[in-house]
């Protein structure tokens, strides 16, 4: 299992149904899981203000990839 730290770049590989649509775009890991209970919390998925209102997307391990 590959594990992110905040600060890594990553490309989003796979997303359910609450993330459709987000297959290959990258980010930046805001949570490396360790304060959500293993969901990786990545920024720049969606726009600034669409994260502000919304907040961060957020993806299991195996949906993300190192960019």
């Amino acid at each position: 299992m590959t594990t992110f730290q905040n600060g890594d770049s990553v490309t989003v590989v796979a997303a359910g149904p609450e993330n459709e649509g987000t297959v290959g775009r990258t980010g930046t890991v805001v949570d490396d899981g360790s304060l959500s209970g293993g969901d990786i919390a990545v920024k720049g998925i969606d726009g600034r203000i669409t994260e502000t209102v919304k907040g961060y997307r957020s993806y299991t391990a195996d949906q993300l990839r190192r960019a």
